[in-house]
């Protein structure tokens, strides 16, 4: 890669990853549930399992680690995708897609 298209890359990931951090520790406010959620979830959620998985995430997230941070969101949102963390963590497996995505394309050229 060029030297600019690598400055490119970087700022594009510092950028991404102080929006993820800012988002995440901004602390969670729980969205009261579509009226359809609660029949939705089967099982009780775990919280603390999420939680772990969910922090664990944004630790990999940090060290640019981005498929591990994908399984751990994913699992996060397997937890519970109707709670405030479970939608905290699809928004960042969208944000990683959108990063994936956007290395993919500077790879290519």
């Amino acid at each position: 890669m060029k030297p600019t298209t690598v400055n490119a890359v970087h700022n594009l990931l510092v950028c991404s990853m102080t929006l993820l951090a800012l988002s995440g520790c901004a602390g969670l406010r729980k969205a009261p549930p579509p009226k359809s959620a609660a029949r939705s979830q089967a099982r009780p959620v775990d919280a603390k399992a999420q939680k772990h998985y969910y922090d664990l995430g944004l630790q990999q997230y940090s060290k640019e680690n981005y498929g591990k941070a994908k399984e751990s969101f994913q699992q996060a949102v397997d937890f519970g995708p109707n709670t405030a963390l479970g939608v905290k963590a699809q928004e960042n497996l969208k944000k990683i897609q959108q990063i994936l995505k956007t290395l993919e394309e500077f790879d290519s050229k």
